[in-house]
């Protein structure tokens, strides 16, 4: 089991299902309705807001590798 399902794994169901429906969305490259975001100092690494999770993901235009989803606190982005 990969580090990110872990992840997945440990969110409550109800948050779990909405972060889900992003990832879906993200797949599809469906961004429009995505609080989607660009990490200052990465070129090809964005955020989703998922309520107070983020979905941490790579996309390079031709690939999109999920990287993590995390419960939003001060080190959240201190991985990156």
């Amino acid at each position: 089991m990969g580090k990110t399902e872990k992840q997945l794994r440990s969110i409550p169901a109800k948050d779990r299902e909405r972060v889900f429906a992003v990832i879906e969305q993200l797949m599809a490259r469906d961004f429009s309705a995505l609080d989607r975001k660009q990490l200052k100092g990465y070129e090809c690494i964005f955020r989703i807001r998922v309520g107070n999770y983020r979905v941490i993901y790579y996309d390079d235009g031709a690939d999109i590798i999920l990287k993590a989803v995390l419960r939003r606190n001060e080190s959240t982005y201190s991985l990156f």
